[in-house]
């Protein structure tokens, strides 16, 4: 599985507090034979992380769909998963929450809580009366959500130790599953998943004809091919060197029939390769990204959120990983051409993997209406 802990003094220490807190939890003897799905009406799903994190639980939230077919899913997670599955019916209610779990807020006070947040959240799981809270991340301060919960049945991955918070402890298993399939491991206890169509992220009609008229304003025409470059990611130590996308997309950019599109962060990380001649900047917010990458051929991009929403789009991609890595949290879906190593990642094997790609890939075969007309000078905003 995708292990995101190492066990330390101070987290044993942690997982013996939640030990005696998981005497104090009400716990089933004998949980609910699979025939009781049926009656499930309330479930929680806690996935307090990044972009990526949230995409890569879309297989899972699926699933609950399948299994629970008249329970209502509740997600519990930072501001950004309400926007990025919107329109995609897996989530019937968010409760949003920035607890500030990061390693860097905990790694010197492992008691860094928002208490009064803390405290509005458990109030807030408390009063829905959950029936089942899952959980996939090896968090211990998850374990502790889990266990403010209230829910009758609390499912996540064994530590050893502090799993007596948990009505159903799932063993770890295989080391190198990828995460969307540690998410279905814990659906063994009822009855493990089933075979479906892929989770997708949805791109409503308002925003399809949004980005189709971005693309008539700058230019793109309905039969050019599209590279996004995003140089991003959510830290500096997964992110490709700018100079090298910065190549990317002058040798690209001057090929015929092919269109560059650099999406540029918010804070500008990104404007060097949006300054390169021919390329057509995006600078834009999560759901117009989330519109415009689906009409890409090929993402190029760092092992990141946008690389996430791309493999959630169908949309292949070119992703730079760290070492040892991929094998945990490579996009979804089929046709990408991960590259690891971010240092030693250089620009002719990245452009020798967009090249492949492109041969293989065309965004019409997913985005099959015509670009409207629209007059050069309509804002595309």
């Amino acid at each position: 599985m995708a292990q995101t802990w190492v066990p330390s003094f101070r987290k044993r220490l942690m997982l013996g507090a939640l030990d005696v807190l998981g005497r104090l939890a009400p716990k089933r003897a004998h949980p609910p034979e699979v025939d009781s799905n049926a009656q499930i009406k309330r479930i929680l799903v806690v996935e307090l992380w990044n972009i990526g994190d949230v995409v890569l639980a879309m297989p899972f939230l699926a699933q609950l769909r399948a299994l629970f077919p008249t329970a209502r899913v509740t997600m519990l997670a930072r501001p950004h998963a309400k926007t990025i599955l919107a329109g995609t019916g897996l989530v019937d209610e968010f409760i949003e929450t920035e607890l500030g779990w990061t390693e860097h807020a905990t790694r010197f006070n492992p008691l860094a809580y928002s208490w009064t947040e803390l405290r509005r959240v458990r109030l807030a799981l408390r009063s829905r009366k959950f029936d089942i809270a899952f959980k996939s991340r090896m968090h211990i301060r998850e374990h502790l959500v889990l266990a403010m919960s209230g829910a009758t049945r609390r499912v996540a991955f064994a530590f050893g130790q502090g799993d007596r918070v948990l009505t159903d402890a799932i063993p770890i298993g295989d080391p190198n599953r990828h995460k969307a399939a540690d998410w279905l491991e814990l659906l063994k206890p009822f009855g493990g998943h089933v075979e479906g169509p892929p989770a997708r992220l949805k791109v409503s009609e308002s925003e399809g004809r949004w980005a189709a008229a971005f693309f008539a304003e700058h230019g793109i025409a309905a039969n050019d091919r599209v590279l996004g470059i995003h140089p991003g990611a959510s830290v500096p130590a997964k992110r490709w060197p700018l100079d090298r996308f910065v190549q990317v997309a002058e040798a690209i950019a001057q090929r015929p029939g092919v269109k560059v599109l650099a999406f540029v962060e918010p804070e500008g990380y990104g404007d060097a390769i949006a300054r390169v001649g021919g390329v057509i900047p995006a600078k834009v917010n999560l759901r117009e990204m989330i519109a415009l990458i689906q009409r890409c051929d090929v993402l190029v991009c760092n092992d990141s959120g946008p690389m996430h929403i791309a493999g959630a789009l169908g949309v292949p991609t070119v992703a730079v990983f760290g070492s040892g890595i991929q094998q945990w949290f490579s996009p979804l879906g089929e046709g990408h051409k991960p590259l690891t190593g971010v240092e030693s990642v250089t620009t002719a094997q990245l452009l020798d993997a967009v090249d492949a790609t492109l041969r293989t890939n065309r965004s019409s075969d997913r985005v099959k209406e015509e670009l409207p007309d629209v007059s050069r000078n309509q804002s595309p905003r």
